[in-house]
């Protein structure tokens, strides 16, 4: 897995996602909690070829079908999203090359071009050449709903459990500002809890709101419908959990490494041995470990429990990406009020269309905490090492 992803960061550049030392001279972030697992799929016209993966009789994946892929165009994210890596890693493992739209030719490519995942049926319309997308949810969802398109495959078939989104800080925020972090956690877990006791009854008052909620946040130009956004819903893991993702953000680092798209010093000359000792500074599980009552966070400290005795009373900038329910328990927790129990008021922070331009945002001191796909922080630190 990952076979060739990194070779990704060659066009990082293009999308924003290469941050710029002058500007950010001294600033870095951390990772603080999980967002999410899975949760995105691909995506074909009702035109293009049906046996792009094989699979067996129990619909499980065999193999990929590369003479069909072959002079594909698909639209991704960008590609400092994790969905553009997995679409890569899949082209890589075919031997076929995987080369932007319009910059060059080959009888052996799959050609990819950046689109916003909200607007990728609009330019399918419009652009007949585009074979189809990889997109995060309820995008992956709508396209197949729309009747315009047939899937491919969820991302969890390739790749089950893949990390996704993640909660990253800035780092002067948070050493400056502990309580607040804390706080903001606490009240962030007991979203995602409450939607998961939500989605697990499936009925009800509760479970009205999550669905009116995943629409509204979804796709708030264009409303899916509730059986849309129920199916969008169940391709999602929600989790704050911060359990293997060094081990899945390291192996991430040595693939960057053997492509020789990171120097092999370039961890030893900052002071790090290994990429886990580099994965394990990255992400900083002090905060999460602190809103629980026990080690094994099986209980949630209340408000009360972390000293709070006023409301809505401290703000905290919260950057977000654009129409992407893989956040849905930060817009969740706001309007039922649980950062206000734990005395926080969230000023939210865009939307931005990608995870590069989140982090952009972290480092220039415009947000203080921010929701982005894990690959851009991973990069974007890596490529800050002096």
């Amino acid at each position: 897995m990952w076979g060739a992803v990194l070779a990704v960061v060659i066009v990082l550049s293009a999308s924003g996602a290469y941050l710029s030392q002058q500007d950010f001279e001294g600033e870095s972030v951390s990772i603080i909690s999980r967002v999410n697992n899975d949760g995105s799929g691909i995506f074909v016209n009702n035109d293009a070829p049906g046996n792009l993966v094989i699979r067996d009789g129990d619909g499980n994946i065999t193999s990929f079908n590369a003479a069909a892929w072959k002079c594909t165009v698909f639209m991704t994210p960008g590609p400092s999203s994790i969905q553009h890596m997995i679409l890569m890693d899949i082209v890589k493992d075919m031997n076929l090359d995987f080369i932007q739209y319009g910059s060059s030719t080959s009888t052996n490519a799959v050609y990819w071009t950046q689109v916003a995942p909200g607007q990728m049926l609009a330019w399918m319309d419009e652009n007949p050449d585009i074979t189809g997308g990889i997109a995060w949810e309820p995008h992956y969802t709508v396209a197949i709903a729309s009747g315009k398109c047939k899937s491919v495959l969820k991302t969890e078939e390739y790749w089950s459990g893949h990390p996704c989104c993640v909660i990253a800080g800035n780092n002067s925020y948070l050493f400056n500002n502990q309580m607040q972090v804390e706080r903001f956690l606490a009240a962030y877990v007991k979203s995602v809890e409450w939607m998961t006791d939500v989605m697990a009854e499936g009925s009800g008052a509760d479970y009205e709101f999550l669905i009116s909620k995943t629409i509204s946040v979804g796709t708030p130009t264009d409303p899916m419908l509730a059986l849309t956004a129920e199916a969008a819903l169940s391709n999602i893991l929600y989790t704050y959990e911060l359990r293997n993702l060094d081990e899945q953000l390291a192996a991430v680092i040595e693939t960057y490494t053997s492509l020789g798209l990171v120097k092999p010093d370039a961890l030893s000359n900052a002071g790090y041995e290994t990429p886990s000792e580099f994965t394990n500074h990255l992400i900083n599980g002090t905060y999460l470990d602190s809103v629980f009552k026990d080690t094994d966070h099986s209980e949630l400290k209340a408000p009360e429990d972390m000293g709070v005795v006023v409301t809505g009373a401290v703000r905290i900038k919260v950057a977000f990406l654009a129409a992407d329910v893989h956040q849905l328990a930060l817009h969740v927790g706001i309007e039922k009020g649980f950062f206000g129990e734990y005395g926080l008021e969230i000023q939210l922070v865009g939307p931005f269309a990608a995870g590069g331009d989140v982090m952009n945002a972290l480092l220039a001191g415009q947000a203080d905490i921010g929701f982005l796909g894990s690959p851009p922080v991973v990069s974007s630190s890596i490529n800050a090492l002096r």
